[in-house]
C-alpha cells in the first residue's frame, strides 16, 4: 500500500506542471501555463456539463461548486492512472 500511496503523491506533483508549457521565464526558470492536472479537470468538466441531461442542472443551489470538485476528482484518477501506465 505504502508504495500505491507513494506513486499517487508522485502523479498529483507531475499533474503540477504545464500541460503546455511556454518558453521557461529566464530570471524564475518557471515555466508558465495551465497544470495538467487543471487540464484534465477542463476536459472532465466538458464532458460532464455536455453528458448532463436535459434540463441541464448548473445553475441550481451549490451544483456548479459539486461538478467542479467532481472534475477535480477525475483528473486526480486520471493523473494516477497515467502514473500506473508510465511505471508498469
Amino acid at each position: 500500500m505504502e508504495g500505491a500511496q507513494l506513486a499517487y503523491d508522485e502523479a498529483l506533483e507531475a499533474g503540477r506542471a504545464a500541460a503546455f508549457p511556454s518558453a521557461p521565464d529566464h530570471q524564475s526558470g518557471r515555466e508558465y501555463g495551465v497544470t495538467v492536472r487543471d487540464y484534465f479537470a477542463a476536459k472532465a468538466m466538458q464532458a460532464m456539463i455536455s453528458t448532463a441531461g436535459a434540463p441541464c442542472l448548473l445553475g441550481l443551489e451549490d451544483t456548479e461548486h459539486h461538478t467542479a470538485k467532481a472534475a477535480y476528482k477525475m483528473a486526480d484518477a486520471m493523473l494516477a492512472s497515467r502514473a500506473f501506465l508510465y511505471t508498469a
